[in-house]
């Protein structure tokens, strides 16, 4: 229409940059939510479960000890569900009795399984002993509920699976002396032992996942100063694209100047009062 000002369209560049603005507040949204799922629901195997060198090999010196007085071999095995975790004998750390059938044609070996559930499972964390043997006979086979009579049971295990299975690898040549596998004196082991573990306050929750828990955090606090930002400088960008209003035109008569060619305005008074006197006189 004639004398309406065209009308301003926003900018393009404008309008891509709003879009990739919220495209980003969405992805560092998802980021933090896939994060506290992942730390929610993340399981750390074994808990850092680890067998102390110097431990583990003063218990395979004792177990040698044992079995050359005895002619049995001893050894050990330690699984978190299926995984190995550690393994040793009287031949030395990390072998196994099984390894050698010419140097261990009889042996006991004593297989400690355990797992942990994460906090958000219905499970329940277990630990087991087995006594495995190739004695082949009955009479001379060892029971596992041994190893609850001299301390170092399956809640111990459950509770310190690194430490415990060592201390039940020493009990071997006990047991099978009990058992009547063995004959004579069982050597004095080394001093090794490991002291119970002090039970730990709070969650486990907050106290193994810490980490991820601050770091999810970080990217909270990122993603909700990233949506405040966002929202100020979506606010800034629709004032820069509002169209600019025209100039309205100025009236005539309501400046405060005269208009000489009105035949009303105060310009020509005293013209016309000169007039008149002159035709008086």
């Amino acid at each position: 229409m004639p004398g309406s000002s065209p009308r301003v369209k926003a900018p393009a560049v404008s309008q891509r940059n709003r879009k990739r603005l919220i495209d980003a507040i969405w992805v560092g949204v998802v980021i933090v939510v896939m994060l506290l799922v992942f730390a929610y629901c993340s399981q750390d195997s074994g808990d850092g479960v680890a067998v102390d060198q110097a431990d583990a090999q003063a218990v395979a010196a004792d177990l040698a000890r044992a079995s050359a007085v005895h002619g049995i071999c001893y050894g050990w095995q330690l699984l978190d569900s299926t995984t190995p975790v550690s393994s040793g004998s009287n031949l030395g750390v990390g072998v196994r009795v099984t390894d050698s059938p010419e140097q261990c044609p009889r042996f006991f070996e004593v297989r400690g399984e355990y797992h942990y559930y994460p906090d958000s499972s219905d499970s329940e964390d277990y630990a087991q002993y087995t006594i495995v043997s190739n004695t082949g006979r009955r009479s001379t086979r060892i029971d596992p509920a041994g190893l609850e009579r001299l301390g170092v049971g399956a809640n111990r295990l459950l509770g310190d699976p690194a430490a415990v299975i060592l201390d039940a690898a020493e009990a071997l040549p006990l047991l099978a002396q009990e058992a009547g596998a063995a004959e004579g004196p069982v050597p004095e082991p080394s001093v090794t032992g490991t002291p119970l573990p002090v039970e730990e306050g709070g969650s486990d929750f907050l106290r193994d996942r810490w980490v991820l828990l601050v770091i999810s955090g970080s990217f909270l606090l990122a993603a909700a100063g990233t949506v405040v930002l966002g929202l100020v400088v979506s606010r800034m960008l629709d004032k820069l694209d509002k169209p600019e209003k025209p100039e309205q035109r100025k009236k005539p008569g309501k400046t405060g100047q005269c208009d000489a060619s009105d035949p009303n305005s105060r310009v020509d008074r005293p013209l016309r009062r000169r007039r008149r006197r002159g035709r008086g006189d």
